[in-house]
């Protein structure tokens, strides 16, 4: 079972100071002991208030990939504890319930928010600027990373959204790459489709297709690991014959 986990590293130095921090913000999120509640809507998740970590200040910085100010970074170095919050049944919704919840920590006191369950961290601001958007989008970004492999570019964290990741060949221009796993990976989320291996995908209309091949999800994370998707993931050749079956693109069915 896979679940959403967020690291948030913080300047409390006990779970009294926490739950001070929290109580100054309202009455809307409290805690006792693993539990992490949200008061309007009672819903929970499990939280664990952890040591600070040497390896910290490393981690966000190689997970921000050059996005987090190196002040940040500075800050992430100093924390006094880390909040991890464990999120079962992982899917859309649980994703915007689980960045009400990191925003809480951060008004909080909370320094930054890494997806232990992507790879992938963010500072304050761009995760305040996020979690409330109506853009699909915008929550998308927060929980998946695109990844360099062997031989091929692929997505890490669509098992948040309970949804197979997508890989496609390295010969593939960076910048289409991304664009293409970002429109699929957007297509599975926004539109919800039944794919069958075989058939074919495009970003547009004018755009190349690929065709789809079901895969396990073997990228270096072993089941049972956070990064692992249980799902796996859509493998997009390019595809140069005539579909034999039916042809997506992004936006339009059939």
């Amino acid at each position: 079972m896979s679940q959403i986990i967020l690291c948030v590293p913080g300047p409390w130095e006990t779970s009294g100071d926490l739950l001070q921090a929290l109580a100054r913000g309202g009455p809307e999120y409290i805690f006792a002991g693993r539990v992490f509640m949200e008061m309007k809507t009672q819903a929970t998740c499990e939280l664990q208030l952890a040591e600070p970590d040497g390896r910290m200040r490393e981690a966000f910085e190689i997970a921000g990939q050059g996005r987090i100010p190196a002040a940040t970074l500075d800050a992430v170095a100093d924390h006094r504890s880390i909040v991890y919050l464990l999120f079962d049944e992982p899917g859309y919704e649980t994703a915007r319930t689980a960045a009400r919840f990191a925003r809480a920590l951060l008004e909080a006191g909370g320094i930054a928010v890494k997806v232990e369950s992507a790879g992938v961290a963010h500072s304050r601001e761009r995760w305040m600027e996020a979690w409330a958007s109506e853009d699909p989008f915008d929550i998308y970004s927060l929980y998946v990373a695109l990844v360099g492999g062997e031989g091929r570019y692929f997505s890490c964290g669509m098992h948040n959204f309970a949804l197979p990741d997508a890989a496609v060949p390295a010969s593939i221009e960076i910048a289409e790459a991304a664009r293409l796993l970002n429109v699929f990976n957007l297509f599975q989320l926004v539109d919800s489709p039944v794919l069958n291996d075989g058939e074919t995908f495009s970003a547009d209309a004018d755009a190349p297709r690929f065709r789809l091949k079901r895969e396990p999800y073997e990228e270096g994370y072993d089941p049972g690991e956070p990064l692992h998707n249980p799902r796996g993931l859509w493998s997009l050749q390019p595809a140069d014959a005539p579909p034999a079956k039916k042809r997506w693109r992004w936006g339009f069915g059939g």
